[in-house]
């Protein structure tokens, strides 16, 4: 049975797209929670009429009462006058959509690009904090600084010159060097004005920041620069030496990312109430920024059991932060973060003279190749234990075992193996 007013606005967003009649071939749309929840309206007639004809599509615009947005009443009555129209004319009922169609009484001023940046922001809360707040930069700092926030959205269509402006901006951007960063901008530029579109505040197909086939990202991109692992006895004295004078936060921070392999934004926001002396076990939170998970889908925790040589650095760190609920401090008073910063590691890494040699990420590929080569581990184990979620989207839905007595015996190797060619405690 077709939907009334109200049982449309009954409707709530899952986790999927949902599609429900309203009568006549007119029907309404839930878009997926994830995507912003949003309703519009669309009709499905087949042109030309008869047998020989194909089912197109005709989009009315999103569902509401605001300038822009269309009820239930005035979209039937739209739908009514686009197949009336075609039927008279002969003529795709898509050609009238956006060229003839009529507006909402009181439409009111035009949307702008600001008005698309706020409302795409506001539809993101299920992102990561730390994501959110990079698209808010990309937006409001990058993409503004080119193209005004007040600059009308009809302006930026594609018809109206906006590939221009966004083309203009990718280069401005590419021309202090940051070819990916441009890339990314206008990634995020085009999701934004997407929504404009599901808004009804643009037309379709009318989007200047979507990529087009055969534009390529300029970056080259580059691996981490790493070492070898003959070269690992060489670093474990540099480290101890310290001829850098580097704090003795950032040196027990480096020593216990060579032990566990975390990535450096992991480490630095370590807690003490994150281990459990009782399993002599550190579970780290998934929404942990630096662990590289997605929320709510892949936000699971990373375990890292404890070794005798992590202990003991531990234990070193609580004489010296156990006030703080952080296992690293900050190095600085006026450092920006309550913890330690994450550039700490590779800070101390160049000025023991690795810049260019290695990073802290960089050394992530040691274990899991020495670990294999040296160790004789299995990838499956190493490739857990750098916090890697195995598989495909299958086995990562039903997989739930975490392998931790096996994790254990290869970090108990590995961090005997740093020991005997040089790590001191």
């Amino acid at each position: 049975m077709p939907l009334t007013d109200s049982g449309v606005r009954s409707l709530t967003a899952t986790d999927k797209m949902q599609k429900k009649s309203v009568g006549n071939c007119l029907y309404v749309v839930v878009e997926p929670s994830k995507k912003g929840g949003g309703k519009s309206f669309y009709g499905e007639i087949r042109f030309p009429p008869g047998g020989g004809g194909q089912k197109v599509r005709v989009c009315i615009g999103p569902y509401g009462t605001a300038p822009g947005q269309w009820t239930l009443k005035a979209a039937k009555d739209e739908w009514t006058r686009i197949r009336a129209w075609s039927l008279e004319t002969g003529r795709d009922p898509r050609e009238l959509n956006g060229r003839g169609r009529k507006q909402n009484q009181d439409q009111g001023p035009s949307k702008t690009l600001q008005d698309a940046i706020d409302g795409f922001l506001s539809t993101k809360t299920s992102l990561k904090e730390f994501t959110l707040t990079n698209y808010r930069r990309q937006l409001e700092n990058q993409v503004r600084e080119c193209i005004p926030g007040a600059t009308p959205l009809r302006e930026l269509e594609w018809d109206n010159g906006g590939r221009e402006k966004v083309v203009a901006l990718r280069e401005y951007i590419e021309d202090r060097g940051s070819y990916d960063q441009a890339f990314r901008v206008q990634k995020v530029l085009a999701q934004a004005l997407d929504y404009a579109i599901l808004q009804g505040w643009m037309r379709r197909n009318q989007n200047p920041a979507t990529k087009q086939k055969g534009e390529e990202s300029k970056h080259d991109p580059k691996h981490h620069p790493h070492i070898q692992w003959e070269q690992v006895p060489e670093l474990l004295e540099a480290i101890h030496l310290n001829r850098c004078s580097g704090h003795v936060q950032s040196v027990m921070a480096l020593k216990l990312l060579l032990m566990t392999f975390l990535r450096a934004g992991a480490l630095a926001r370590l807690k003490w109430k994150w281990i459990s002396r009782k399993e002599n076990l550190l579970v780290i939170p998934g929404t942990t920024p630096g662990l590289k998970r997605t929320k709510k889908t892949e936000d699971l925790p990373h375990h890292v059991p404890l070794t005798k040589e992590m202990n003991a650095l531990l234990k070193q760190a609580k004489q010296m932060n156990g006030h703080l609920p952080y296992v690293f401090g900050p190095v600085r008073e006026q450092s920006r973060y309550p913890h330690l910063d994450p550039e700490s590691p590779n800070n101390l890494l160049k000025g023991l003279g690795y810049r260019e040699v290695l990073r802290a990420h960089g050394w992530r590929s040691l274990p899991l190749t020495a670990g294999q080569e040296v160790l004789k581990a299995p990838h499956d184990i190493i490739q857990r234990q750098m916090g890697h979620l195995i598989g495909d989207k299958v086995r990562k839905a039903y997989d739930k075992s975490l392998m931790l007595e096996e994790r254990r015996d290869f970090l108990e190797q590995w961090c005997k193996l740093l020991v005997k060619n040089g790590l001191k405690i």
